[in-house]
């Protein structure tokens, strides 16, 4: 799993303010969901279809997302939006969207010393 940054929320670390969930599109955040983009033919594999509810599994932990179907993922892999799915702060965050940061580990690379995260192996279970 690739989680990525919104240019238009927090990281996920630290809240948002309300009004920028707003700025959120439909398949991004829908009706208090997230969506994770996948590439047809990766979906195809797992029989996934528009709007599917699938269990993002990792080592770390699970969370739950909607399937968003989009040319422009990388084939094998699948990417989440960071910024959502708060536990706490208050009724304009909180259970909004999924937080893929409960289950992406971290490391640090060892050619470059950078800490990397976006390199989590997932399973995709159908809910």
């Amino acid at each position: 799993m690739c989680p990525y940054e919104l240019i238009n929320l927090s990281s996920g670390w630290i809240p948002n303010p309300p009004y920028l969930n707003k700025t959120l599109f439909d398949d991004q955040l829908k009706n208090g969901e997230s969506f994770l983009e996948i590439n047809p033919e990766t979906a195809g594999e797992y029989n996934l279809k528009q709007g599917d509810r699938v269990f993002v599994e990792s080592p770390k932990g699970r969370i739950q997302a909607l399937v968003n179907i989009f040319e422009g993922a990388m084939p094998g892999i699948v990417f989440m939006p960071m910024g959502l799915g708060h536990r706490a702060y208050d009724d304009f965050l909180r259970d909004k969207g999924s937080n893929p940061n409960e289950i992406i580990h971290g490391g640090i690379d060892p050619l470059s010393g950078q800490t990397i995260w976006w390199d989590t192996p997932v399973r995709l279970v159908k809910a």
